[in-house]
């Protein structure tokens, strides 16, 4: 009896991991990204300059600035250089924050702001937290996580800023893409795949 309870509890789990793997995997092949691509942080952690390097490792030009706003992205359409998609990094640092004369309040206006603006300009919006657990430590890294992941059309996580399955539920109940992988080196792949080359 035993045994025939193991056996179903294995077939449950299997079970559960092949349709989030089809999830996930079925949302993310239907998807083709263009470029430019745009990178920001919300909270002035060092996220945003990580993914940056990892697009332009995957090939992938993009243009990052960590205080990007949605009247930069007015002027890029009105000259013609529009983005296409936009990755906001979430987490925060307090230094980095000091460093750029902003606080989390700040930084929530200016990245709503953007998104808002993204959204108009019909930009994509890619929600990203890369930077581990140790980016979801207390009330502001929530509050950034929240201010860009609630708006996002794609969320992209690494497995430990997901240890307690809050980007997987996340993405379930707004009904967007997860793309999550071990370590941030491993997007350079997905993004190659995402994006047209």
């Amino acid at each position: 009896m035993r045994k025939n309870f193991e056996i179903h509890l294995i077939a449950a789990v299997l079970v559960l991991s092949l349709s989030m793997a089809a999830f996930a995997g079925t949302d993310l092949s239907e998807i083709r990204l263009e470029r430019p691509i745009a990178v920001t942080t919300c909270g002035q952690s060092p996220g945003a300059l990580m993914a940056g390097l990892v697009f332009t490792r995957a090939g992938l030009e993009n243009y990052h600035n960590d205080l990007l706003t949605a009247e930069i992205l007015q002027e890029r359409a009105a000259q013609g250089e529009g983005f296409k998609a936009l990755f906001i990094t979430t987490g925060t640092s307090m230094k980095g924050m000091g460093a750029a004369g902003t606080d989390i309040n700040d930084e929530i206006d200016r990245i709503s702001s953007l998104i808002a603006e993204a959204k108009k300009q019909g930009i994509y919006v890619m929600g990203a937290h890369i930077e581990g657990a140790a980016r979801r430590v207390d009330h502001t890294d929530q509050l950034s996580v929240e201010a860009v992941c609630q708006h996002a059309d794609m969320l992209v996580v690494i497995e430990s800023s997901d240890e307690d399955g809050y980007f997987t539920k996340l993405a379930a109940e707004r009904n967007v893409p997860l793309l999550k992988v071990k370590e941030t080196l491993h997007l350079m792949e997905p993004f190659q795949n995402l994006f047209e080359q």
